[in-house]
């Protein structure tokens, strides 16, 4: 499935919340005015392509008392809706409290991480999670609000083991940086799981080209048809959705693993 369908889900299912936070019904007047029809708006909420302009999602909304980032989040995401490579600002995340990425995780039926540094974050202990975000840029109080968050998307990923593949490929650095005693038996916990495979590129098989820099694969509906590529900096959160992109960092995953150790082979 190609981002833009998954991006106007996204947008559609946003949109939905909103509406149902207000207590407006699918089939309010004002709300079908707005963007042309009850069905359109149905469809617009259902993911299904629809000819209506950023400025008619800005307005529907408005009328659903959404707070104001958030509504110039919807605006600016809605006009990437058919590009094949995108981005949304880590600043725009933070002022709307709507993050693109996690809610493709929620619907993803197949997830590859690469990661060079830190362990993913819905596999972190609570330790960990408390760690990194001390010696981050948040501030105390905000610590046990983000620590929340995340305890609550590692339940939501948890809940549906059974459904989604998960594939972790780490650098042994991830392992040696941070990674404590707690830490590691997590992670070999999970990976008992048979949906679940986590394996390192140890030092001594280095350099690996083009594994470098952390990125994640998704894939809905069928995990052998992966559909996104996602990358994350400081400033910004890049998708590609261009096929070309998505098979190469598939193909660069894959040759990963082949030079990959079980984490069940690790040693401090």
């Amino acid at each position: 499935m190609s981002t833009a369908s998954e991006l106007r889900r996204q947008v559609g299912r946003e949109l939905e919340a909103q509406r149902e936070l207000a207590g407006i019904k699918v089939t309010d007047q004002e709300a079908a005015a707005i963007v042309g029809s009850t069905r359109t708006l149905k469809r617009l909420e259902a993911g299904v392509k629809v000819r209506v302009t950023f400025v008619v999602i800005g307005r529907l909304a408005e009328y659903y008392g959404a707070p104001r980032q958030t509504r110039f989040e919807l605006e600016r995401i809605w006009r990437f809706v058919d590009d094949e490579i995108w981005a949304q600002p880590s600043h725009a995340v933070e002022n709307s409290g709507w993050d693109v990425y996690l809610e493709f995780e929620r619907l993803a039926v197949g997830l590859k991480k690469f990661e060079t540094m830190f362990v993913p974050g819905e596999i972190q202990t609570e330790r960990t999670m408390r760690r990194l975000f001390q010696r981050g840029d948040v501030s105390p109080e905000r610590i046990p609000v983000l620590i929340e968050d995340r305890l609550a998307r590692q339940e939501t990923l948890s809940s549906r083991l059974e459904s989604i593949k998960l594939q972790y490929l780490l650098t042994e650095m991830v392992l040696r940086c941070g990674c404590d005693e707690e830490q590691l038996d997590r992670l070999l916990e999970i990976e008992e799981h048979p949906n679940v495979t986590i394996e390192y590129l140890p030092f001594s098989g280095g350099p690996y080209p083009m594994l470098d820099v952390p990125f994640y694969v998704l894939s809905f509906r069928d995990h052998e048809d992966p559909s996104i590529v996602y990358l994350e900096s400081p400033f910004e959160r890049r998708f590609y959705e261009n096929s070309d992109a998505v098979g190469k960092y598939h193909q660069i995953f894959e040759g990963g693993l082949r030079q990959a150790k079980s984490l069940k082979e690790f040693q401090r």
